[in-house]
């Protein structure tokens, strides 16, 4: 009930849980999307909920109309009056960019879905997703150095795992734009859609979610996280107990009993 009365409050972000997947638009189309400060707001604390619902099988991140996101709103950086202290506005910019970190460490699949322009903070949150689906519109971008910024939401962190630190030095750097099968070529988007079929696309793909053992997968996730640390001793310890817990659950029974007798399984989340 929160996440409803948070969106219904700022029609600028888009919430809603269908069918156990919980679905958030960026919806300022006139503006590419960007990104204002109380979106990034009302973003965090949706986020931060989610770690009291069992129930949802995924979060699914996409934009309205012909951008994903341009980014945090510069216009509205540039017009922000903000006279704290350098201790106090550094504190409140890493608080929000928690998204970066939940989206990222949160046992639950995130996936972007991008049909244009990626650009700065929303190309960050972005690569903080399990997923990336992009169609041929999409556009990705750092753009912080063409406005004199470091960058931040953990895009340098994201992007040089996915292509390697020389690579991300170059897109930090130069901040070029590159296209959709560039993207894909260098591994930043999973799968290239047509814009055509992109709805039918993630309805599928939803489905795909809603159908997966929603305990196993939050594990699935955490082990895939450890994997990144590149600590074998962790990454077995945790795979274990993982293991064992998955088995006393009533899907994996239940799933098991199934695959012998070659019958269908619907797993419920016990």
């Amino acid at each position: 009930l929160q996440l409803v009365l948070e969106a219904l409050m700022n029609n600028h972000l888009l919430i809603n849980k269908s069918d156990n997947i919980l679905n958030i638009k960026f919806n300022r189309p006139e503006s590419r999307n960007a990104i204002t400060r109380e979106m990034f707001e009302i973003l965090l604390s949706t986020l931060e909920e989610c770690k009291k619902d069992n129930t949802i099988r995924a979060i699914i991140l996409s934009g309205e109309g012909e951008a994903f996101s341009a980014g945090g709103d510069v216009k509205d950086m540039a017009t922000r009056e903000d006279k704290n202290s350098l201790q106090d506005k550094t504190s409140s910019l890493r608080r929000i960019m928690g998204v970066s970190e939940l989206l990222y460490s949160l046992p639950i699949p995130s996936i972007a879905i991008i049909n244009g322009p990626a650009a700065g903070a929303a190309f960050a949150i972005s690569l903080a997703c399990d997923l990336r689906i992009a169609t041929e519109n999409a556009k990705f971008v750092t753009a912080f150095a063409k406005i004199g910024f470091s960058g931040d939401f953990g895009g340098s962190y994201f992007l040089t795992k996915i292509v390697g630190t020389a690579k991300a030095r170059e897109l930090y750097y130069l901040s070029e734009t590159i296209d959709a099968q560039k993207a894909k070529e260098l591994g930043i988007i999973n799968q290239l859609i047509e814009s055509d079929n992109l709805d039918i696309y993630v309805k599928e793909l939803k489905s795909k979610f809603q159908a997966l053992p929603p305990i196993a997968i939050r594990f699935m996730k955490k082990n895939l996280n450890n994997a990144e640390l590149g600590n074998l001793d962790l990454s077995l310890n945790d795979e274990a107990l993982y293991m064992m817990i998955c088995s006393e659950t009533e899907d994996h029974k239940n799933a098991a009993k199934a695959f012998v007798k070659k019958e269908k399984v619907v797993f419920k989340g016990k």
